[in-house]
């Protein structure tokens, strides 16, 4: 039998300082922003901004990119370039990050959620065509987790109902499907630069498309909906709706240094998960996310489904989750819920309020009903009951160490399932402590 568990008042497995930083920041990357502080700092059309729109377009395997402050603005750029707008309908899976429903919200277009099956965590493809209406204008697969959406058959959907396809990149940079990174699959397709993702710069977003109409429309979305010549003089005439989703050169220059060592972090950090995988796998009470035909666990944060149902534990999944969650934290693993609810049943899609009237559910536009609280999201909610999740950990910069601690957290946590259980049966209904 292991020691006393530290939420219990044991000591604690592992200390503080045990797990290395994400991302990591070399000398060339200091060197890459210097530079922009060196040449004089600029607020538009930078040397780095050019130059990383024209890598990541190389690497995605696309004509385009474009760089933008956020991966919320990124697909909200998509959105509005594609041309859907008030009355317009878009789905999208009902286990994803809030932005790629908001996305749609923010051009007074109605998100339609689609259920996820459990085991990919994907949104369920068979599902899909039951929720097409004469509304309908395109699909928002969402690659989660470092895992690519099953694209034939969204693509083949989307080609029969002629419907635009926005891939939801955010969680997956260079993540494979049948040989191909995602991001050229769809018509259009957003990536993030958030601090925690594949491709870091603390902030930002990308961009990506082959089709030089829709480059230019969110290039016009991107700053102030003006026409964008370059060479020439400045126009300040805007011919759209327009948004201010400009970066800055600064983290322009640190996402190229670090994308000249995406290939290799994400190397480590696939050899890193895999030996997590390889550690967990076949450990009663735990089951792992299920990868699809066709793509590769590409790993960003690491998922882990906690089920009282396999020991035998009569305690609510959701409180059993928490009560694990807080277990391993206790033990020096930053263990956390990524969501505790899908995300047709956080509140703005409850009430409906929108812009403040009801808008865009409640316009003139809008033509269908759609009360997402009467909809069951059966698989979504599974995910939010059952999941814990690791941010950082598995992180390319920490190492076999480190993934040996984390797996013992789990086995210290594990052997002593029974008390954790019973401090479950304790917590107060609908506790949620530990969201990332």
């Amino acid at each position: 039998m292991a020691e006393r568990l530290a939420l219990l008042g044991g000591k604690r497995l592992l200390p503080d300082g045990f797990f290395k930083k994400w991302p990591p920041v070399s000398q060339q990357d200091r060197d890459y922003v210097m530079s922009v502080l060196d040449r004089g700092p600029s607020s538009a059309d930078t040397p780095h901004i050019q130059a990383l729109e024209k890598e990541w377009a190389a690497y995605c395997g696309t004509r385009h990119a474009l760089v933008t402050n956020s991966g919320t603005a990124a697909l909200h750029m998509c959105v509005a370039a594609c041309g859907i707008g008030p009355g317009d309908e878009v789905i999208v899976p009902a286990i994803t990050f809030l932005a790629s429903a908001s996305a749609v919200l923010h051009h007074n277009a109605i998100p339609i959620f689609v259920d996820v099956d459990p085991a990919t965590m994907l949104i369920d493809v068979t599902q899909i065509e039951a929720k097409i209406t004469e509304r309908t204008r395109g699909i928002m697969p969402v690659h989660l987790n470092g895992v690519a959406a099953d694209m034939d058959p969204v693509l083949a959907i989307a080609r029969k109902h002629g419907l635009v396809v926005i891939e939801d990149c955010a969680q997956a940079h260079g993540s494979p499907y049948k040989g191909k990174r995602v991001g050229g699959f769809g018509d259009m397709a957003g990536f993030s630069l958030n601090q925690w993702k594949h491709l870091s710069a603390a902030e930002g977003g990308l961009v990506t498309t082959d089709d030089d109409e829709l480059r230019a429309k969110a290039e016009m979305v991107r700053a102030f909906g003006e026409g964008i010549h370059r060479g020439k003089r400045r126009e300040y005439n805007s011919y759209t709706m327009g948004w201010m989703y400009r970066s800055t050169e600064f983290v322009a220059a640190f996402a190229r240094s670090q994308l000249t060592r995406l290939d290799e972090l994400t190397a480590k950090r696939i050899a890193n998960g895999e030996r997590l995988d390889r550690g967990l796998s076949g450990m009663r009470g735990i089951r792992l996310q299920s990868i699809p035909e066709g793509s590769r666990a590409w790993y960003w944060f690491y998922v882990t489904w906690m089920s009282p149902e396999d020991l035998g534990i009569d305690v609510p999944p959701a409180r059993f989750r928490v009560a694990v969650q807080e277990a391993l934290s206790a033990e020096g693993l930053h263990a956390g819920l990524w969501q505790t609810r899908p995300v047709p049943r956080q509140q703005v899609f409850l009430d409906q309020v929108g812009y403040g009237k009801g808008c865009p559910w409640t316009c003139g536009h809008y033509r269908g009903r759609v009360r997402y609280a009467e909809e069951a999201y059966p698989g979504a909610e599974a995910i939010c009951d059952h999941t814990v999740w690791l941010p950082s950990g598995f992180a390319p910069d920490n190492g076999p160490e480190q993934i040996d601690g984390i797996l013992a957290a789990y086995r210290k946590v594990f052997d002593r399932i029974g008390e954790v259980a019973e401090y479950a049966g304790r917590m107060a209904e609908g506790c949620n402590k530990g969201v990332l």
